[in-house]
């Protein structure tokens, strides 16, 4: 009960103190600010969700406040390598960004990108404003049903950057002795096509998905129940119950985060106008939330981050952090645990075709990623001789 009084009296402080005057005028010459947004799915998707709570809702609430009046466009970005946003940020091409918490730890450390709010999502009726990692297989595949089985089966992941699609159930399975790098059949990165793992994992193409909890509620409620998901639990968070079944930890919802460069006046009228967005506002329907509240401490995402080697920060404190390119080639991410060696792209492409073992379109794969550092991968006669004849000139 105390920490959700504190919480209200910090919603109230933020909201009076962050509430602007009728009329603002600001010195800034800046008259337009970009608001870049990421969620799972296509351009399109990302677009029609996110782009109504920037260019209706914030020019209709904070907009026409200022003196002279500014105007907020948005942006879809982080769905493929080009439209990556630290490149926008590096540039200063963005001055908003609307992503998961994987990510905006990623620029609070590289770039000194704060939180400005966190979402409360809104699913079938219950509000939220944590976010649960769901591990699931097909009901009817009888041959998972722990996670001991989990050993030599096809696993498939999200974003490399995800806390809850990747990082909380990647440290779930360590702590239950099942590391993805070493006991897996395969590792598939499905990036952002959350839906094409569901599809997989109900096909049969691959054995095990992890996911988003809330997302997969949202996206796929029909299939909830043909799925079995893998040590279920019910969690209090921030002394609510979180309204869903996870498998992990929580970490906090979506958000939004500010550029440093944005002008205090702005940053706190946009902040206000967020905090005041409810279920009345079509917007807020739109992108599937109830409200926002005040920023939720990523400390835990960003060690997450660290422990999978995919934050670096400075030892002596003297600069930020670095994250890794969420679209890059991702082998270089895979840290192999004491014991073992990462054996190179062409000799796990190598063992995916000696399993019989495809990777689908689009997607990184890693069949055996890492191997005892005595183990040697033996070639068929056939390459060996076509090498050898390579070496010889003979060929």
């Amino acid at each position: 009960v105390v920490p959700m009084l504190v919480k209200k009296l910090l919603v109230f402080c933020f909201t009076i103190l962050a509430m602007p005057a009728a009329t603002i005028t600001t010195i800034s010459s800046k008259k337009t600010y970009i608001f870049g947004g990421w969620i799972p799915g296509t351009p399109q998707v990302i677009h029609d969700t996110l782009a109504p709570m920037v260019e209706v809702y914030l020019n209709r609430e904070v907009g026409q406040k200022f003196n002279p009046p500014i105007q907020f466009q948005f942006k879809t970005v982080d769905y493929d390598e080009a439209s990556y946003s630290d490149d926008d940020i590096q540039n200063g091409n963005l001055d908003f960004l609307y992503s998961y918490t994987g990510r905006l730890g990623c620029i609070d450390v590289q770039f000194g990108w704060p939180p400005l709010v966190t979402q409360r999502a809104y699913i079938n009726g219950a509000s939220t404003g944590a976010q649960g990692g769901i591990i699931y297989s097909m009901l009817s595949n009888t041959d998972i049903q722990n996670f001991s089985d989990f050993k030599k089966k096809k696993i498939g992941v999200g974003l490399v950057l995800s806390t809850n699609a990747y990082h909380f159930g990647f440290q779930l399975l360590n702590d239950h002795g099942v590391n993805l790098f070493t006991d897996t059949a395969q590792l598939i990165f499905y990036g952002n096509d959350y839906n094409s793992q569901v599809q997989d994992v109900m096909s049969g193409h691959i054995d095990v998905g992890m996911s988003a909890s809330s997302w997969l509620y949202v996206n796929h409620p029909q299939d909830i129940a043909s799925f079995r998901v893998h040590n279920p639990m019910r969690i209090v968070y921030d002394a609510e119950e979180f309204p869903f079944l996870t498998s992990t930890e929580l970490a906090p919802q979506f958000g939004v985060s500010v550029s440093p460069n944005v002008p205090l006046d702005v940053k706190e009228a946009v902040a206000d106008a967020l905090l005041r967005m409810n279920r009345s506002n079509p917007e807020a329907v739109k992108m599937s939330i109830s409200s926002f509240e005040v920023p939720t401490s990523f400390w835990r995402v960003r060690n997450m981050l660290q422990m999978m080697g995919l934050l670096e920060v400075s030892m002596d404190g003297s600069s930020g952090g670095k994250c890794i390119r969420a679209f890059e080639n991702l082998l270089h991410t895979i840290k192999c645990p004491d014991g073992f060696v990462r054996q190179s792209e062409e000799v796990m492409d190598h063992q995916c075709k000696l399993d019989g073992i495809s990777c689908p379109d689009g997607k990184q794969c890693f069949c055996k990623p890492c191997v005892r550092d005595h183990e040697v991968t033996i070639f068929p006669a056939k390459t060996v001789l076509v090498l050898c004849c390579v070496l010889l000139g003979l060929a």
